[in-house]
């Protein structure tokens, strides 16, 4: 895989200023101005109204605005008339007096200057070809388990190089990674180009295309990306038209919003339009910011969000990442001041994105800021999410628990730690041998659990024949087929079923576990299901159900054995749910023996005292 290495040397600086000049004057790009009025970090001139969604624009009191303050207030986009998000131009010299005098307004909900946000890129040197980021959280141990299939992730950004319109093009690494829904807000359109290049290379890094022979990798490559352009080609935009697409990538299905951008001022309307998001369900990523500072940025500040600060290759934060307390999770964003792992390029984030701004030409080019780290968060967070666990609150509960905390202070802006990809996904699968190889240190082959479990099931069921043996007349009912697949489905279920189909088939997977591991497959986000799940719980139902049916009792009968064999197989191999939840190991033995016996003696009493119906029906 061939990946360019660019030097900026003087002439290429003139060159790209050339480009540049020479893109402005293109008409596809027109209305992509640079946003040269900004006073104190708002738009010269130009403030947000956010009305109540009941107000009657034809009203008394809607006009009354009009003459009282002598503005004309217009909407934001095609989009606000919903959440009656409107613009309007006022004297800058009178603007604090007019937002305070709206902000008292009964019909407003808030009124604020248009804020003007940027993208969080550290200037870079494009010299790296590895992506060490990679394999720094952990991501190759993630992909067994999901590669994002069936979630959308929102890119709020400078849109993203994935259609060939105009004077833009398709990036060959984005060639099969799928879109929905663009939009661009900084012009209107549904062509949400990217002309600057922040935004492809943050697509990228959650999404870009993979195992495709070329190129790099993407964290979660069969997510589906929905390109939401906001920053012009300098990088800047405006918080109404960020407000406007939060609002738009939610009510268009978006699970997951990543918003590498921001600015020092805490915007209501942004804020708002977060909380609108966050109560239909999406998780919202933001980068913590480039100023090195301990204050926190908007949108990442708001509590509605995660904040991810930025570390290097040695897991040190960056000289850049903002640190203040309240970041959620550290990732990596790349330091281009270092070669760290000595490969001879600079510790940059590499991607395929278009180049000098242009969309007619691409490269392979690393960046640096946390605009890089917060993409890995939202990559993980798909990944997640294609596993079955949707709860944002959930997946912020399990990033945090998972995140690498060795030898951090976590206080100086890590927040809950180094994001682990490879753990996190292994919390949420369940996965049985690398909890309880990281639970205490024990580690085990792949398949081991599944032989313990077989070779306990054999035991068990050998015990249980010989107590009939002795006690019961018709010990031949062991011997039944019914009786013997549900030993098979309680003890240890078809573990041999090939990985492609378990991977492809939610009832495969049911099928290849036993019964007190499915919770870990139905249930994948709510741990204490183990209670119910790896308990005699389960049998005892079927016990009850199964009483006026021949066959169905001796299913009953098997499965309740046959989870007794499995839980006893759980104290002596690691065990998926109850790893997961916090309570000492000799507690858990206790809990797997005791509900053991509870099964055998059910399935030894329905045997003895509960006699054959005559119905033999199921």
């Amino acid at each position: 895989m061939n990946k360019k290495v660019i030097t900026i040397s003087l002439e290429a600086l003139i060159s790209l200023a050339i480009i540049l000049f020479s893109l402005h004057l293109t008409p596809v790009f027109a209305n992509e101005e640079v946003i040269k009025d900004v006073v104190s970090g708002h738009i010269k001139g130009e403030i947000v109204i956010d009305f109540k969604d009941n107000i009657d624009e034809n009203s008394e009191a809607f006009h009354k605005i009009i003459t009282d303050y002598k503005i004309r207030p217009y909407y934001n986009s095609a989009y606000s008339k919903d959440s009656k998000l409107m613009l309007a131009d006022v004297d800058e010299q009178h603007m604090d007096e007019i937002l305070q005098a709206l902000n008292k307004e009964s019909f407003v909900e808030s009124a604020e200057p248009n804020y003007v946000m940027f993208s969080f890129k550290a200037p870079n040197d494009p010299l790296y070809k590895y992506q060490w980021n990679m394999k720094k959280i952990n991501l190759p141990a993630a992909w067994k388990y999901s590669t994002g299939k069936n979630v959308t992730v929102a890119v709020i950004d400078t849109g993203i190089a994935h259609e060939n319109y105009g004077g833009f093009h398709r990036l060959q690494d984005l060639s099969q990674t799928k879109f929905v829904s663009p939009y661009n807000f900084v012009n209107n359109s549904e062509h949400a180009n990217d002309d600057n290049g922040h935004g492809s290379h943050v697509a990228g890094t959650i999404a870009q295309t993979t195992n495709n022979g070329k190129g790099v990798v993407g964290i979660a490559y069969n997510a589906s990306l929905m390109p939401i352009k906001v920053l012009n080609r300098s990088g800047q935009g405006r918080s109404s038209d960020i407000a406007d697409a939060i609002r738009y990538a939610a009510d268009k299905k978006a699970k997951i919003i990543n918003l590498s951008l921001g600015s020092p001022f805490n915007s209501k309307i942004m804020e708002d339009a977060c909380k609108y998001a966050a109560s239909k369900g999406v998780l919202i990523v933001c980068a913590a910011g480039n100023d090195n500072s301990k204050k926190p940025t908007y949108p990442a500040g708001y509590k509605e969000c995660i904040s991810v600060s930025a570390i290097r290759d040695d897991n040190a934060l960056t000289f850049y990442s903002n640190k203040y307390k309240d970041n959620f999770i550290a990732a990596p964003g790349g330091d281009m001041k270092v070669d760290q792992n000595g490969d001879g390029y600079m510790d940059g984030i590499l991607q395929n994105t278009i180049k000098d701004g242009n969309p007619e030409k691409e490269d392979y080019i690393l960046f640096q800021g946390t605009s890089m780290a917060a993409p890995h968060v939202s990559g993980v967070a798909a990944l997640m999410m294609s596993r079955g666990c949707k709860n944002p609150a959930t997946i912020k509960k399990i990033l945090q628990k998972t995140a690498y905390k060795k030898n951090l202070k976590l206080e100086d802006g890590y927040g809950a730690g180094i994001l682990d990809a490879g753990k996190a996904m292994s919390y949420v699968c369940g996965d049985k041998e690398q909890i309880f190889s990281q639970e205490t240190g024990c580690a085990k082959k792949t398949g081991t659990g599944s032989l313990i479990k077989l070779i306990s099931l054999i035991a068990v069921t050998m015990f249980f024949r010989k107590k009939l043996k002795n006690t019961v007349k018709n010990p031949g009912f062991t011997s039944s087929a019914i009786f013997i697949i549900g030993l098979i489905i309680g003890g240890c279920g078809l573990f041999l079923i090939p990985n492609q189909l378990k991977e492809n088939s939610t009832a495969f997977r049911l099928l290849a576990e036993s019964i007190t591991e499915w919770h870990t497959i139905l249930l994948p986000c709510f741990a204490y299901a183990a209670f119910i799940f790896q308990s005699a719980a389960i049998p005892v139902l079927m016990m009850f159900i199964s009483m006026p049916f021949k066959l169905l009792k001796r299913l009953a009968t098997g499965i309740s054995v046959g989870t007794a064999s499995a839980l006893l197989a759980s104290c002596f191999t690691a065990n998926s749910g109850m790893a997961a939840i916090p309570i000492p190991l000799h507690l858990k033995a206790a809990w797997f023996i005791i509900n053991a016996f509870i099964c055998l003696f059910i399935a030894y009493g329905m045997i003895k005292y509960v006699p054959d119906p005559k119905n033999t029906k199921i």
